[in-house]
């Protein structure tokens, strides 16, 4: 399997030749990203906003293949006031072929325990880490340890002049799990998916 970061939250998840994409980002939404032109087999939205529903982004083929994953999804909130603010979110558990693949949209509150223990164990966790708008890092930290996923993705950061002042940069989230040695940084945007994959967070590198 296949997982590569187009920017923001934005995801291509390619297995067997079947292509999923999740949380397309509208230029509009985003400073500094180029516009998306991309092709799949289907679509997944966290929400509402122009950071991450761009369907026209997204190519849809006329004659669907068989959906060969499961979703499920967890109905969230976007901000700590329980969606007054920002409105709601979508968590995203995907099982694909023997994987489990979690990505969290911007997630900011609203899981149960029983959610939690759903979500718990994922080979993929993928997960908001700069604030603004999205749950900050050093929140995310301990939640992404409660979850215990194989491998860790951050997304939804600052980065080479990409996202606002108030954003947070990689190293907010990263220099958290110092001394520990469980950070690899890539340099592709796209990492290759085993059941043998070693734990790990994997900062993967925004190809323009």
């Amino acid at each position: 399997m296949e997982i590569t970061w187009l920017g923001h939250a934005c995801f291509k998840i390619s297995h067997e030749g079947y292509t999923l994409v999740i949380d397309p980002y509208d230029i509009q939404g985003i400073n500094g990203y180029p516009e998306l032109h991309l092709e799949a087999d289907a679509l997944l939205v966290s929400h509402e906003h122009p950071g991450h529903n761009c369907r026209k982004a997204v190519k849809l083929p006329e004659n669907t293949k068989p959906c060969p994953f499961e979703v499920t999804k967890y109905d969230t909130f976007h901000d700590t006031s329980w969606g007054l603010m920002r409105g709601k979110n979508t968590i995203h558990l995907i099982n694909w072929d023997g994987y489990k693949l979690v990505h969290m949209g911007d997630y900011a509150c609203g899981l149960s325990d029983n959610e939690k223990f759903e979500l718990t164990g994922a080979d993929v966790l993928m997960i908001s880490v700069g604030g603004f708008r999205a749950m900050p890092s050093i929140y995310t930290k301990p939640l992404a340890d409660e979850l215990c996923a194989n491998v860790v993705i951050p997304m939804h950061y600052a980065h080479d002049n990409v996202g606002g002042r108030r954003w947070e940069r990689i190293e907010d989230f990263i220099d958290q799990y110092e001394p520990v040695p469980i950070v690899k940084k890539y340099d592709t945007n796209t990492i290759t998916i085993t059941h043998d994959t070693p734990v790990q967070v994997a900062v993967l590198k925004y190809m323009k």
